[in-house]
């Protein structure tokens, strides 16, 4: 009797020895293949292009636009990827900077990237929007998870174009055309002939934590746009408005400051057919005109409101 107890004992030893590491091994898989997809998920190839030889694609001041346009073509193959500009340096551009889908353009401390000299006219007041040429622009008809981020963006009028008319269409900063989902953040405008972001056809917009100064024409025209936040950011007009929203849905505009460096426009401009606008915790001031203008606007729910407003027309 007492042998088969011990044998039965034995028995079920053995089974909770054979059976445990079954099952430990299956927990350990499945963290590994967690790992492994976490990994897929995070894993964010960079692009580098410099001006001291240190990059994957290497300018040199001249015609930048070139290798900045080859890096940004092998990112548009490979979804996910950022386009790292080195600095300190200033890139020449001479033609349209192309960005596709699931692509970051970025760049290091000190880096600027400016409207060569000597260029053939970008547009005229003439020209339809899908026409505005810019320093960046979409590749292709449309994309989709656009950022662009920590860069200077010079559009050299008071160097090389001193005499364009401001306003007029010509060198726009950038035309961003059928996107869904842009981000542009911790980015300077400055020295424009033209609109610093022109924005159409698209959705799921942030604009956060940029400086616009003095701009040829608006800060950021939104026109025909679904779903746009401007947010935390500083305009010195000369022409016209800071911020523009034509024919726009879901549009914040919350805690920036609008001013000008002399002449300029509103600090807000509201046309066309507007629905669910929100303008609130702005700092607008000395500006030769109200610091809200509304032009022929079909209104639904907009709030402008709890702004601090000072010396304006």
């Amino acid at each position: 009797m007492l042998k088969r107890q011990l044998g039965t004992l034995f028995l079920a030893i053995c089974l909770i020895l054979t059976t445990v590491p079954t099952v430990l091994g299956d927990e350990n898989t499945q963290v590994e293949n967690t790992q492994v997809e976490n990994t897929q998920v995070e894993n964010t190839q960079i692009i580098t292009v410099a001006g001291d030889g240190s990059g994957d694609y290497n300018s040199d001041g001249i015609d930048d636009h070139v290798q900045i346009n080859q890096a940004l073509e092998e990112a548009a193959k490979n979804p996910g990827t950022t386009v790292q500009l080195k600095g300190p340096f200033t890139y020449d551009i001479g033609d349209s900077l192309l960005i596709g889908s699931d692509t970051t353009l970025a760049g290091d401390s000190d880096v600027t990237i400016k409207l060569a000299k000597g260029l053939p006219l970008w547009g005229s007041r003439e020209s339809s929007i899908a026409e505005k040429k810019a320093m960046l622009m979409i590749r292709g008809s449309s994309a989709s998870n656009v950022k662009i981020e920590n860069l200077t963006v010079d559009g050299s009028q008071s160097d090389y174009y001193p005499n364009i008319r401001l306003g007029t269409s010509s060198y726009n900063m950038a035309t961003l055309i059928n996107v869904d989902g842009l981000t542009i953040q911790n980015v300077t405008f400055q020295n424009g002939c033209n609109d610093a972001m022109l924005i159409s056809k698209s959705s799921n917009v942030m604009i956060d934590t940029v400086t616009v100064n003095k701009p040829g024409h608006d800060g950021v025209y939104a026109y025909h746009v679904n779903g746009i936040t401007v947010k935390n950011s500083t305009f010195i007009n000369r022409t016209n408005s800071s911020v523009r929203f034509d024919s726009v849905t879901d549009g914040v505009v919350i805690d920036n400051e609008a001013t000008t460096s002399g002449g300029g426009y509103a600090a807000l401009e509201l046309q066309g057919t507007l629905k669910n606008i929100e303008a609130s915790g702005n700092y607008f001031h000395d500006l030769p005109v109200p610091a809200v203008i509304r032009l022929n606007t079909q209104e639904t729910n907009v709030n402008v409101n709890d702004n601090r407003i000072e010396n304006c027309g």
